[in-house]
């Protein structure tokens, strides 16, 4: 991490990401004191996976919003955002690898989640989703809470998604 004292990025984080070969291939600058601009990314495509080099395919992953989110939940990928595409890397990886996943958007985001927990189901992925409730985000919980929550993770296969898309709906 890093911070920008002038310039285009002036009083912003900076947070590199890095491809799997230790190449930078995207970052984050956020600030931090109140600007009307939380974020000011780079004009670059995100069809990446954030911090790609440090994330090991053989042990579970989370899937977090954001790159403070990752930082407390581990081996996790931020999407930048709360969309997954069916035909984005970070999907290829997790598919190849038979990575078991790990859900944890914020509550705000129900209606994507569930896209992206249908998207996720349709490839067969072990699937878990945590419980986010009560918190801004995985970024606002201590890292202690976070993986109280993931040990209590709820297992979403094909049938309880249907029942919870249909419960979403009443």
């Amino acid at each position: 991490m890093g911070y920008c004292f002038s310039g285009e990025y002036r009083n912003r984080v900076i947070i590199p990401s890095f491809d799997e070969d230790g190449d930078v291939n995207y970052f984050i600058a956020r600030s931090y004191n109140g600007d009307s601009y939380k974020y000011k990314n780079p004009r670059v495509s995100k069809n990446i996976i954030f911090n790609e080099l440090y994330t090991d395919w053989n042990s579970d992953l989370t899937i977090v919003e954001g790159v403070f989110d990752a930082v407390v939940a581990g081996n996790a990928v931020p999407l930048l955002g709360s969309t997954l595409h069916s035909k984005s890397p970070l999907i290829r990886q997790i598919v190849f690898n038979d990575t078991p996943v790990y859900l944890a958007l914020d509550p705000d985001a129900a209606d994507k989640e569930r896209k992206i927990i249908k998207t996720l189901s349709s490839y067969d992925i072990e699937l878990y989703k945590i419980d986010i409730s009560g918190y801004e985000d995985v970024g606002s919980m201590t890292k202690d809470v976070f993986e109280e929550r993931k040990q209590n993770a709820r297992f979403i296969d094909r049938d309880n998604y249907l029942l919870l898309d249909l419960l979403s709906a009443i």
